[in-house]
């Protein structure tokens, strides 16, 4: 063992004649063991203090922090698509008199008094007005069916638009195309397949339009009157109910979009998602997070209730509606309890596995509005050109009353045509923290590359000097007998020369006979 710790020392005291670190050395060259002592102590602070560093440098590391860079590009755009809602789903008088169980709904609301069928109190409050609006969702895919066989009890585009001009020049019902949703029944959408660009800002150069509401046609329960819009992109699916702009009857609205492109980084520095298309039993098409949210609800609504909710999308295959399915009083309370968030039956956030796209086009609104129309001005229909055959275009001043309450003005065109690209980039990349840490090790331990390599190689001649030392051991040992061997031979042929000596000694005693001298090389 001592043979052991003698060449593990010669190896050190070795490596530190020609290793480049600084401080190992001297520990190697000290002529005594203080001094000895002094930089050992030296250089396990420098190590710890390096170490310390390190371990926060780690940290920032695996922090993973981004930089948001914003980079300003001017080009033409493709003008985005616009989806106009009306605040009221469906005509109330058409709708009463062609579907049985609104009409129930209708009277029952009209009615002063408490409906057991419908869930409602006496009293005329919010709840009965929420109530009555659950409901007619609950309706909502019966009714849609029915507008598609034909039944005149949603708005058309004839029904709602007046007048309609893009980059001044007129547009009209070939231009948009029906999109349904259950909030708000049939929507108009303009320029779905993108066939209009921009190449210019501003209110000449967007889509202008007048609208009409009707608000004698109204639900009764309908809080709100005008439309709903939304401007979103080609491969979008709208969801007016949430992303959706208001555009009240006697107002001009303007809305001036300006398009945003951003680029978010995935996993480890964010938990976006590169999935470009949501596949899920109720939805399958462009992957948003609202699409995303709304198939779970649904897939929970089925689960826990037994039957879809026509307010979500649905698999064709699905089980029946909850309009259709058992008690629909029942079947709303579930719905709603599921859709209340202050229950704990269902949380859409941690139940719900639906991360923010990585990459995402979308648009920033900036709305204005002013009273439309002006005291001045008279609209077209109400001149007098004017279309008797409608009531309120009988006289002029009808006609202009009739517009102030019932119609509205909207305008939606680019701000600007330079455009936002927002990007995320690493703040602390592998390549700084390499470099820093390369910085830390000189500056507190003088160590390179090289010193390195110099720390390697010495691992190495450890591992060597320890996997060869058995065998170096028995190699010295078989030396060590032979050279007993030889040793023991060497006395044991000086005995014999000895022996032989003092027999001729005693030989020559006895004759009396001179003994003969001693050789100059005998033993």
């Amino acid at each position: 063992m001592g043979v052991f710790w003698t060449g593990l020392k010669y190896v050190f005291r070795d490596f530190s004649c020609w290793t480049s670190t600084h401080g190992v050395p001297h520990i190697g060259m000290a002529n005594n063991r203080w001094l000895r002592l002094f930089w050992i102590v030296v250089v396990v602070g420098s190590l710890a203090a390096f170490l310390w560093q390190f371990i926060i440098l780690l940290q920032k590391y695996l922090s993973f922090s981004v930089n948001t860079e914003t980079v300003l590009q001017f080009a033409e755009r493709t003008f985005p698509v616009v989806t106009i809602c009306h605040l009221n789903a469906w005509k109330a008088k058409e709708t009463q008199a062609m579907d049985p169980k609104m009409a129930r709904l209708i009277s029952a609301y009209n009615t002063n008094g408490a409906s057991t069928e419908f869930g409602w109190g006496a009293r005329l409050d919010s709840e009965r007005q929420k109530r009555a609006a659950l409901w007619a969702l609950l309706y909502s895919e019966r009714l849609h069916q029915s507008v598609e066989s034909g039944l005149p009890i949603s708005y058309s585009y004839s029904d709602m638009v007046v007048s309609c001009t893009y980059n001044a020049k007129t547009c009209n019902e070939t231009n948009f195309i029906s999109f349904y949703n259950p909030t708000y029944g049939t929507c108009q959408q303009f320029n779905f397949g993108g066939e209009f660009i921009s190449s210019r800002a501003g209110p000449l150069y967007g889509l202008r339009m007048v609208l009409r509401t009707d608000q004698a046609d109204y639900l009764p329960w309908t809080e709100t009157s005008g439309v709903i819009m939304v401007i979103h992109t080609q491969d979008e699916v709208p969801y007016p109910d949430v992303f959706g702009y208001f555009a009240p009857p006697g107002t001009a609205s303007s809305l001036g979009v300006n398009y945003v492109s951003t680029s978010r980084l995935g996993k480890p520095y964010g938990t976006c998602t590169t999935q470009k298309t949501l596949t899920t039993t109720h939805y399958t098409g462009n992957y948003t997070v609202e699409a995303c949210f709304r198939s779970c609800m649904q897939e929970k609504i089925v689960t826990e209730c037994g039957c879809y909710d026509p307010a979500y999308s649905h698999a064709e295959n699905s089980t029946a509606s909850c309009d259709t399915y058992g008690d629909p009083s029942t079947n709303l309370a579930c719905i709603d309890e599921i859709n209340n968030p202050d229950t704990s039956v269902f949380n859409i956030i941690s139940e719900c596995n639906c991360p923010q796209p990585c990459n995402v086009d979308s648009y920033s609104v900036t709305v204005s509005t002013a009273l439309w129309p002006a005291t001045g001005y008279t609209p077209t229909e109400c001149g007098p050109a004017a279309n008797t055959s409608k009531p309120w275009l009988e006289t002029e001043d009808t006609c202009i009353s009739w517009y102030q309450k019932n119609t509205l003005l909207i305008e939606i065109y680019y701000e600007r045509m330079n455009y936002q690209v927002l990007t995320e980039s690493p703040a602390y990349t592998l390549v700084n923290f390499i470099s820093d840490i390369g910085g830390q090790v000189g500056l507190f331990l003088g160590m390179s590359i090289i010193s390195v390599i110099e720390f390697l190689t010495l691992f190495f001649l450890l591992g060597f000097y320890c996997a060869t030392h058995k065998s170096r051991r028995m190699q010295i040992e078989e030396l060590e007998v032979d050279i007993n061997k030889a040793k023991d031979h060497a006395d044991s042929v000086a005995a014999k020369a000895r022996k032989h000596e003092l027999d001729n000694h005693a030989f020559y005693s006895d004759a009396g006979d001179p003994v003969p001298p001693r050789p100059a090389d005998a033993p």
